[in-house]
């Protein structure tokens, strides 16, 4: 009888020991927890973000989340033509990965983007990385709207349209480490503060990217003072 009544005891104990552990670590991951939704922007100060009086100065950061897949572009339903024969035109792609742009005074000083691109059926796997290429002494006389690197704001007064800065640019592109197009001219759009598209000139990749927008998600923004 003693025996069962410790038993009893040291199971009722370890029982209460296990509660207070168990709440202890809720309470703890709780307070750790971050706050920020997946797919949710974080912005320092955003009223300033889209000021047209002053000049932008951020680190933006975010997620690539596509599905590239070829389109009929003509009245008769026939498929563009395709000129890399490394992609599989009846396929759809998946693109996963990472980008992160530096804006210091409306000059873009840094973007690129990290992604892997893969079949939907899970083959034809390899990766990706864009890489910003700055370009020097633009003629002094170009209008910004022409210039590369340059960030240029389109707030609309309508409320439902999505209040855009886009930036022309010129990129490398490599294919699993290895530098396979140059130069080639993007335009980058981040609209609303939630999302990304990069516009890339598809001839110069041979159409690799089936003449679609590469789209993702601006996780962050982060106001540079000065």
């Amino acid at each position: 009888m003693i025996l069962y009544r410790n038993w009893t005891f040291i199971s009722i104990f370890n029982l209460i020991s296990f509660m207070i552990c168990l709440q202890f670590l809720i309470i703890n991951d709780n307070n750790n927890f971050d706050s920020h939704v997946y797919g949710q922007t974080s912005v320092t100060d955003p009223a300033s973000l889209m000021d047209d009086s002053a000049n932008s100065s951020f680190n933006a950061e975010g997620t690539i989340n596509t599905i590239l897949f070829l389109q009929d572009e003509s009245s008769n339903n026939t498929q563009p033509i395709v000129k890399d024969i490394n992609t599989n035109l009846s396929s759809k792609y998946l693109l996963g990965g990472k980008w992160r742009a530096d804006v210091i005074n409306n000059n873009v000083t840094y973007f690129k983007s990290n992604f892997t691109m893969i079949e939907a059926d899970g083959s034809d796997i390899h990766f990706h990385t864009i890489v910003y290429k700055p370009i020097s002494n633009q003629p002094i006389d170009q209008g910004s709207q022409d210039r590369l690197g340059i960030l240029l704001k389109n707030k609309s007064n309508n409320t439902q349209s999505n209040n855009t800065q886009v930036f022309n640019c010129n990129v490398d592109i490599y294919t699993n480490g290895v530098l396979e197009w140059k130069d080639v001219p993007i335009t980058v759009s981040l609209i609303n503060e939630k999302v990304i598209v990069m516009d890339i000139k598809d001839k110069k990749t041979l159409e690799h990217f089936l003449k679609n927008p590469i789209y993702g998600l601006i996780n962050s923004i982060d106001l540079i003072h000065q």
